[in-house]
Protein backbone atom coordinates (compact mmCIF):
# COMPACT_ATOMS: atom_id res chain seq x y z
CA UNK A 1 0.00 0.00 0.00
CA UNK A 2 1.58 3.16 -1.24
CA UNK A 3 1.88 5.99 1.71
CA UNK A 4 3.75 8.94 0.90
CA UNK A 5 4.42 12.45 2.60
CA UNK A 6 1.89 14.12 0.99
CA UNK A 7 -0.97 11.96 1.84
CA UNK A 8 0.33 12.15 5.73
CA UNK A 9 0.87 16.16 5.33
CA UNK A 10 -2.69 16.33 4.00
CA UNK A 11 -4.13 14.77 7.03
CA UNK A 12 -2.07 17.03 9.30
CA UNK A 13 -3.84 20.40 7.37
CA UNK A 14 -7.12 18.91 7.63
CA UNK A 15 -6.77 18.44 11.34
CA UNK A 16 -4.96 21.80 11.58
CA UNK A 17 -8.04 23.38 9.27
CA UNK A 18 -10.30 22.00 11.18
CA UNK A 19 -9.19 23.84 14.61
CA UNK A 20 -8.67 26.74 12.95
CA UNK A 21 -12.31 26.97 11.62
CA UNK A 22 -13.71 25.60 14.27
CA UNK A 23 -16.15 28.47 15.42
CA UNK A 24 -17.30 29.34 11.78
CA UNK A 25 -17.50 25.69 10.98
CA UNK A 26 -20.25 25.62 14.12
CA UNK A 27 -21.84 28.39 12.90
CA UNK A 28 -22.70 27.71 9.84
CA UNK A 29 -23.08 23.78 9.99
CA UNK A 30 -26.37 22.51 10.36
CA UNK A 31 -26.80 21.64 13.93
CA UNK A 32 -28.11 17.89 12.81
CA UNK A 33 -24.36 17.35 11.32
CA UNK A 34 -22.89 17.55 15.13
CA UNK A 35 -25.85 14.93 16.32
CA UNK A 36 -25.49 11.05 17.27
CA UNK A 37 -25.82 9.21 13.99
CA UNK A 38 -24.84 12.42 12.16
CA UNK A 39 -22.56 13.09 9.59
CA UNK A 40 -19.47 14.14 11.73
CA UNK A 41 -20.01 11.41 13.81
CA UNK A 42 -20.27 8.75 10.56
CA UNK A 43 -17.38 10.10 9.66
CA UNK A 44 -15.97 9.54 12.52
CA UNK A 45 -16.91 5.92 12.13
CA UNK A 46 -15.20 5.60 8.66
CA UNK A 47 -12.33 7.02 10.08
CA UNK A 48 -12.19 4.38 12.96
CA UNK A 49 -13.01 1.64 10.49
CA UNK A 50 -9.92 2.77 7.77
CA UNK A 51 -7.28 2.41 10.75
CA UNK A 52 -8.90 -1.05 11.71
CA UNK A 53 -8.72 -2.51 8.60
CA UNK A 54 -5.25 -0.92 7.55
CA UNK A 55 -3.80 -2.22 10.55
CA UNK A 56 -5.25 -5.52 10.09
CA UNK A 57 -3.59 -5.31 6.40
CA UNK A 58 -0.39 -4.57 8.27
CA UNK A 59 -0.33 -7.75 10.34
CA UNK A 60 -0.92 -9.39 6.81
CA UNK A 61 1.86 -8.03 4.99
CA UNK A 62 4.51 -7.81 7.61
CA UNK A 63 6.87 -10.96 8.26
CA UNK A 64 8.70 -9.78 11.53
CA UNK A 65 6.78 -10.70 14.49
CA UNK A 66 7.43 -8.49 17.14
CA UNK A 67 5.33 -5.98 14.35
CA UNK A 68 2.79 -8.20 14.35
CA UNK A 69 2.16 -7.72 17.75
CA UNK A 70 2.74 -3.96 17.60
CA UNK A 71 -0.12 -3.62 14.98
CA UNK A 72 -2.47 -5.85 16.99
CA UNK A 73 -1.99 -3.37 19.77
CA UNK A 74 -3.48 -0.97 17.07
CA UNK A 75 -6.07 -2.65 16.04
CA UNK A 76 -7.38 -3.53 19.29
CA UNK A 77 -7.39 0.66 19.89
CA UNK A 78 -9.08 1.24 16.63
CA UNK A 79 -11.65 -1.53 17.82
CA UNK A 80 -12.54 0.73 21.25
CA UNK A 81 -12.68 4.05 19.78
CA UNK A 82 -14.93 2.53 16.73
CA UNK A 83 -17.34 0.90 19.76
CA UNK A 84 -17.26 4.22 21.90
CA UNK A 85 -18.19 6.23 18.96
CA UNK A 86 -21.44 3.90 18.86
CA UNK A 87 -21.78 4.08 22.53
CA UNK A 88 -21.58 0.60 22.66
CA UNK A 89 -23.84 -0.31 20.23
CA UNK A 90 -26.95 1.67 21.75
CA UNK A 91 -26.95 3.77 18.92
CA UNK A 92 -28.12 0.57 16.71
CA UNK A 93 -31.50 0.93 18.89
CA UNK A 94 -34.43 3.83 18.65
CA UNK A 95 -33.41 6.95 20.93
CA UNK A 96 -34.81 7.29 24.07
CA UNK A 97 -35.43 11.42 23.38
CA UNK A 98 -34.98 13.94 21.01
CA UNK A 99 -33.97 17.27 21.27
CA UNK A 100 -34.13 20.02 18.84
CA UNK A 101 -31.05 20.88 19.53
CA UNK A 102 -28.60 17.89 20.53
CA UNK A 103 -30.74 15.20 18.62
CA UNK A 104 -31.38 12.06 19.77
CA UNK A 105 -29.95 10.54 23.35
CA UNK A 106 -28.67 6.82 23.06
CA UNK A 107 -28.07 5.95 26.86
CA UNK A 108 -25.51 2.78 26.97
CA UNK A 109 -26.67 2.39 30.52
CA UNK A 110 -29.57 0.91 28.84
CA UNK A 111 -28.26 -1.79 27.03
CA UNK A 112 -28.91 -5.10 28.54
CA UNK A 113 -25.17 -6.60 28.06
CA UNK A 114 -24.24 -2.81 29.72
CA UNK A 115 -22.09 -4.61 32.67
CA UNK A 116 -19.97 -6.53 30.65
CA UNK A 117 -19.07 -3.78 28.67
CA UNK A 118 -16.48 -2.11 31.39
CA UNK A 119 -14.89 -5.12 32.45
CA UNK A 120 -14.18 -6.21 28.47
CA UNK A 121 -12.71 -2.53 27.63
CA UNK A 122 -10.29 -3.34 30.73
CA UNK A 123 -9.45 -6.27 29.52
CA UNK A 124 -8.33 -5.21 25.97
CA UNK A 125 -6.87 -2.29 27.94
CA UNK A 126 -4.65 -4.85 30.23
CA UNK A 127 -4.10 -7.37 26.84
CA UNK A 128 -2.81 -4.40 25.42
CA UNK A 129 -0.41 -2.99 28.41
CA UNK A 130 0.84 -6.97 28.70
CA UNK A 131 1.74 -6.93 25.06
CA UNK A 132 3.72 -3.44 24.77
CA UNK A 133 5.98 -5.24 27.87
CA UNK A 134 5.73 -8.48 27.33
CA UNK A 135 6.73 -8.62 23.87
CA UNK A 136 8.94 -5.49 24.53
CA UNK A 137 7.25 -3.57 22.02
CA UNK A 138 8.78 0.22 23.53
CA UNK A 139 11.31 -1.59 21.24
CA UNK A 140 9.82 -0.21 18.43
CA UNK A 141 9.17 3.00 19.65
CA UNK A 142 12.70 3.37 20.27
CA UNK A 143 13.40 2.84 16.75
CA UNK A 144 10.75 4.80 15.84
CA UNK A 145 12.40 8.06 18.07
CA UNK A 146 15.49 6.99 16.74
CA UNK A 147 14.84 7.40 12.83
CA UNK A 148 12.66 10.55 13.70
CA UNK A 149 9.99 9.09 12.80
CA UNK A 150 8.11 9.12 15.59
CA UNK A 151 4.78 10.83 15.24
CA UNK A 152 5.12 13.51 18.14
CA UNK A 153 2.82 16.28 15.78
CA UNK A 154 0.36 13.87 15.31
CA UNK A 155 -0.37 13.22 18.78
CA UNK A 156 0.15 17.12 19.84
CA UNK A 157 -2.61 17.35 17.43
CA UNK A 158 -4.94 14.35 18.63
CA UNK A 159 -4.05 15.81 22.22
CA UNK A 160 -5.43 19.34 21.20
CA UNK A 161 -8.69 17.17 19.86
CA UNK A 162 -9.14 15.81 23.05
CA UNK A 163 -8.91 18.90 25.53
CA UNK A 164 -11.44 20.47 22.75
CA UNK A 165 -13.98 17.72 22.83
CA UNK A 166 -14.22 17.57 26.79
CA UNK A 167 -14.01 21.35 27.09
CA UNK A 168 -16.87 21.13 24.71
CA UNK A 169 -18.64 18.72 26.62
CA UNK A 170 -18.03 21.04 29.95
CA UNK A 171 -16.15 18.22 31.40
CA UNK A 172 -13.09 18.03 34.19
CA UNK A 173 -13.57 21.51 34.68
CA UNK A 174 -12.81 22.96 31.19
CA UNK A 175 -14.07 25.41 28.98
CA UNK A 176 -13.52 27.30 25.36
CA UNK A 177 -13.35 30.62 25.01
CA UNK A 178 -15.58 32.81 23.45
CA UNK A 179 -18.39 30.09 23.24
CA UNK A 180 -21.43 32.22 25.46
CA UNK A 181 -23.69 32.80 22.49
CA UNK A 182 -23.00 29.58 21.00
CA UNK A 183 -26.29 26.68 21.00
CA UNK A 184 -25.99 23.45 22.57
CA UNK A 185 -26.35 21.88 19.33
CA UNK A 186 -23.20 24.42 17.61
CA UNK A 187 -21.48 23.01 21.18
CA UNK A 188 -22.22 19.62 20.15
CA UNK A 189 -20.68 20.33 16.85
CA UNK A 190 -17.70 21.68 18.16
CA UNK A 191 -16.81 18.64 20.15
CA UNK A 192 -17.83 16.22 17.31
CA UNK A 193 -15.24 18.21 15.50
CA UNK A 194 -13.00 17.78 17.91
CA UNK A 195 -12.98 14.21 17.84
CA UNK A 196 -13.27 14.15 14.15
CA UNK A 197 -9.51 15.98 14.58
CA UNK A 198 -8.69 12.91 17.07
CA UNK A 199 -9.13 10.23 14.80
CA UNK A 200 -7.37 12.23 11.80
CA UNK A 201 -4.11 12.86 14.17
CA UNK A 202 -4.58 9.57 14.84
CA UNK A 203 -4.65 8.16 11.28
CA UNK A 204 -1.90 9.98 10.34
CA UNK A 205 0.45 9.02 12.98
CA UNK A 206 -0.24 5.30 11.88
CA UNK A 207 0.26 6.20 8.26
CA UNK A 208 3.83 7.37 9.24
CA UNK A 209 4.43 4.63 11.28
CA UNK A 210 3.71 2.47 8.37
CA UNK A 211 5.93 4.57 6.04
CA UNK A 212 9.06 3.84 8.32
CA UNK A 213 8.51 -0.22 9.15
CA UNK A 214 7.74 -0.53 4.99
CA UNK A 215 11.18 1.52 4.35
CA UNK A 216 12.86 -0.32 7.31
CA UNK A 217 11.77 -3.58 7.14
CA UNK A 218 10.90 -4.28 3.54
CA UNK A 219 7.46 -4.83 4.19
CA UNK A 220 5.99 -5.06 0.89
Amino acid sequence: MAINKNKIMLLRVIVVLIYLLLYPMAWLFPIQWGWENGLIENTQLAICFIGFIFAAYAIFKVKDKNLRWFWSMIIAIWFILFWRELSWGACFYPPTSIDPQTGGAYPSALLWYKPIVHPLLWLILICIALVFVIKKQYRIIAVLWHEKQFPLIEFVLAVLGVFISTAAEGHMHLSLPLVNYFTAGQMQIVEELGELAIYLALLAAQLRVWQLFKKTFSVG
